[in-house]
């Protein structure tokens, strides 16, 4: 599963915490939900600031860019220097373990931050990408994927 870390962050404490903690938006207190169940789900959080990260990576508050990744114009640069960057981290990932599918919840834009990943990924492997207009639809689409996965 990857999704992308919210704009809205705990801005305490200071100290690092777990990204899984650190970003308070709604898919991420969706995941809080069901992570200790999801034992064989991988899940991968996705920030313009941290590239790609595991839940449980400390991170500390980081003013989102531009005040809302939702709205950020990233700098093509930028963009194509992340997404370097998040697929080297994809491609070891995909060497590690083998996926019949993989569950994507990132916004247009968070998306260009991973642009290509599709070709790294086995044929077999099957790509959902979140469906919905609107972050309601969104979540209901998520939770049902994430209630299949613990059947």
């Amino acid at each position: 599963m990857i999704i992308s870390g919210s704009s809205r962050m705990l801005k305490e404490p200071k100290d690092p915490i777990p990204a899984i903690e650190r970003f308070d938006g709604i898919f991420m207190r969706t995941i809080r939900n069901y992570i200790h169940r999801l034992k064989k789900v991988d899940i991968l959080i996705l920030s313009p600031v941290y590239g790609l990260i595991s839940p449980e990576d400390k991170i500390p508050y980081h003013e989102p860019i531009g005040g809302n990744w939702h709205k950020a114009d990233f700098p093509k640069d930028k963009i194509d220097d992340a997404r370097k960057a998040n697929l080297v981290a994809m491609r070891k990932a995909l060497s590690k373990q083998k996926y019949d599918e993989i569950y994507v919840n990132v916004g247009r834009k968070m998306l260009k931050l991973m642009e290509g990943f599709e070709q790294l990924t086995p044929k077999t492997t099957k790509i959902i990408y979140a469906q919905g207009a609107g972050i309601g639809p969104k979540v209901a689409h998520m939770k049902n994927w994430i209630e299949l996965q613990l059947r």
